[in-house]
């Protein structure tokens, strides 16, 4: 049983307490404190394992617990830590917070390690708070609690190619003939409950393809009716669709609205799904009223269309072929994203817009030519009239007018300034006084 879900209660393991105790030996009277410290709780690890398949083991024991630290013991010895609990799961899971729906981490790559719960620290010894006031303290702290938590494993598988169709159309019939893999096939819809991971190999080319196969839609799949939101989160990591088609209305349904059917579940599930290449399969093409249907399609769906026959084998090889090409071909031969959907009511508002903006200023300039046009068919036409030829005569060059002259001023008789006198410097002579004694 595929098991892609489930709630387990975890708890990191809880720290060591601090030890008192007090050394004494012959010869060593005063030997002081030697309490050691307490362990460190055991943390609760998450691995990613790519030989895990899916979360059966937390199914059925969901409450798990790392160990404690232990305390610490005399002769400064600190307790021994709490071993880990290491819990592996498959690539692509996603853990969760239970109730705020958090996502606390998430594994997709093989060996990565994530610590969901931290354990708790250890207590210290009386060791550590001896000092020259205080020699013999009796003083320790106890350990941390370890953390602990209520979460939601999920798994999202990790696929190249995902195959999406309607109950009964022949997914699990195609995983049989192109994979190891063995999902129950029966002649009533829904006989395929979990997801089936099968393996194509290419021997000849050294690589293999991943594909999965989910149980099939029906219409409301994205309101959770039928299997819903339960598996189509399968095909969110998945590089191609592959849409199976049964072309020839088996189950009194027309081919191409199981095509917009799926489409229209797919994007009101989830906008990344949307916008994800796909292909078309045709599928029971060996019933007579599949070849006339498939015209039908055609004429409907622009898309690229491949015939086959899960009964007769017919177009397996094809098929095998085009995944290749388009899963690990070149880049520019891979199938497209398809264009974003829009609304045909949008599509008709966002078409009128277009038609007033573009539209008609376009229709305003072809109209403004035809008035003009229409003016001079109105306008009598004028006989025209020889003009008489006359001699052009050289245009006189324009002189520069004349610089004015200054008109000539009074005449100021500028002052003669004296030339200053020098004074002569006055020599003051002091006579010397006598020092005279008293």
């Amino acid at each position: 049983m595929f098991i892609d879900e489930a709630k387990v209660v975890l708890k990191s393991g809880d720290g060591g307490h601090g030890c008192v105790s007090f050394r004494r030996e012959k010869f060593i009277p005063k030997g002081g404190p030697d309490g050691g410290n307490g362990g460190k709780g055991g943390d609760v690890v998450l691995v990613c394992d790519r030989n895990e398949g899916d979360l059966q083991h937390y199914r059925w024991q969901p409450h798990r617990r790392a160990r404690n630290g232990a305390p610490g013991m005399g002769r400064q010895c600190a307790g021994p830590d709490g071993g880990d609990l290491i819990l592996p799961v498959p690539p692509g899971t996603q853990v969760l917070e239970e109730g705020s729906n958090r996502l606390v981490a998430e594994l997709t790559e093989h060996g990565e390690r994530v610590i969901l719960l931290a354990g708790g620290k250890g207590g210290m010894g009386n060791m550590n708070f001896k000092s020259s006031v205080n020699q013999a303290p009796r003083r320790t702290t106890p350990g941390y609690p370890g953390e602990e938590g209520t979460f939601r494993i999920v798994l999202k598988t990790i696929a190249d190619i995902g195959l999406v169709g309607y109950p009964n159309a022949g997914k699990s019939t195609l995983t049989n003939l192109l994979t190891a893999a063995r999902p129950k096939m029966a002649p009533y819809p829904f006989t395929t409950l979990h997801v089936n991971v099968g393996v194509i190999d290419y021997e000849d080319r050294f690589d293999r393809i991943v594909m999965a196969d989910i149980p099939g839609l029906i219409e409301g799949a994205h309101e959770n009716r039928g299997l819903g939101h339960q598996f189509l989160r399968h095909v969110e990591r998945c590089s191609l669709l592959v849409f199976i088609i049964d072309m020839a209305g088996s189950e009194n349904r027309n081919p191409w609205d199981d095509h917009r059917i799926l489409e229209r579940e797919l994007r009101l599930y989830s906008p990344i799904l949307a916008a994800k290449p796909r292909i078309i399969v045709a599928n029971k093409m060996d019933l007579p009223e599949a070849a006339a249907k498939l015209k039908l399609f055609q004429e409907r769906v622009k898309d690229i269309v491949i015939p086959i026959s899960c009964y007769s084998q017919a177009g397996i090889q094809e098929f095998r072929d085009k995944l290749w090409a388009a899963v690990k071909g070149p880049v520019d031969q891979r199938p497209k994203a398809p264009a974003p959907y829009v609304e045909p009511a949008v599509a008709k508002r966002l078409a009128k817009v277009h038609v007033a903006k573009v539209v008609a200023p376009k229709a305003k300039e072809k109209a403004k030519p035809a008035k003009k046009d229409a003016v001079k068919a109105k306008a009598k036409p004028v006989p025209a009239q020889k003009a008489k030829v006359v001699a052009k005569k050289p245009l006189p060059k324009k002189s520069k007018p004349a610089a004015k002259k200054k008109s000539p001023g009074k005449a100021v008789a500028k002052k003669k300034i004296a030339p200053l006198k020098k004074k002569k410097a006055t020599v003051v002579r002091v006579k010397a006084s006598k020092n005279r004694r008293r």
